[in-house]
């Protein structure tokens, strides 16, 4: 899409496409390591090993690999992140500001949301570049193969960092002071990340339940076999796009029409 802004400012364009769907396949009676002592992993009583919800648990897990130990690893790895960034979550939840950057006219406040657009799309083509299928791949192994322990924390640690992004995005266009005239524009701009990041979250916790269940349904040896599928799809409201449409023709109204904003 493209917004008319003056300078031609063009965005935002992010993909809402899906991220990462997670499968895994198990037979009857699939070929799985001994159970490790309770003592070293976090177990579910006779239900198999749980996702991690600690540093100490995900070290546990890391050292005896139980039983799809790849995605609990990596379930726990996001799961324990994102508990991390809790304080900045709330910071950007109860519309925390920093001291951002002064912008004089409506052509420096255009130049800056031109280049927050084309750092959003940054942030959109990093999440096709960590969670592609070569990376799931290299790091979760292929079918019959076991996983990279160092790969799967690196790649939940970039998608975390995509989470971060998305809420320092938001807060830096929140923080901005542009013309008066383009204030309510910069507050709607600074709301696009929104549905990204309780998507994010939205994930996050689904990717654990459904971990577990899997780990538990491999424990049990369940005649049929696992498919276990969590989607993040980073997408803008459209509510919020609508207005952001609406209230930058009413900047370029006004500009047209010579009126005064101040």
């Amino acid at each position: 899409m493209t917004n008319e802004l003056s300078g031609n400012v063009t965005g935002p364009v992010i993909q809402a496409g899906v991220v990462h769907n997670v499968t895994l396949n198990y037979q009857a009676d699939p070929v799985v390591a001994p159970d490790p002592p309770a003592s070293e992993v976090p177990a579910a009583g006779a239900l198999g090993a749980t996702v991690p919800r600690t540093r100490e648990e995900l070290a546990r897990t890391r050292e005896a690999m139980p039983a799809v130990w790849e995605y609990l690893l990596f379930a726990g790895e996001l799961y324990v992140g994102l508990k991390e960034l809790e304080l900045k979550r709330f910071d950007y939840s109860l519309g925390h500001r920093v001291i951002g950057r002064t912008l004089r006219d409506e052509v420096e406040a255009n130049a800056y949301l031109a280049a927050a657009f084309a750092e959003a799309q940054r942030i959109g083509s990093d999440v096709d570049r960590w969670m592609s299928q070569e990376a799931q791949d290299k790091a979760f192994g292929l079918p019959g193969e076991p996983g990279d322990r160092d790969l799967i924390t690196h790649l939940a640690r970039r998608f975390l960092g995509i989470y971060e992004s998305l809420i320092d995005w938001s807060i830096d266009l929140r923080s901005a002071s542009p013309p008066a005239h383009m204030l309510r524009l910069f507050e709607l701009a600074a709301r696009f990340m929104r549905a990204s990041i309780v998507s994010f979250e939205s994930f996050v916790e689904t990717l654990v339940e459904e971990t577990d269940r899997a780990s538990a349904t491999v424990a049990r040896q369940d005649s049929e076999p696992i498919r276990l599928t969590v989607a993040y799809v980073m997408t803008i409201d459209p509510d919020v796009m609508k207005e952001f449409d609406k209230e930058q023709r009413k900047v370029k109204r006004r500009r047209r029409g010579g009126a005064s904003w101040f």
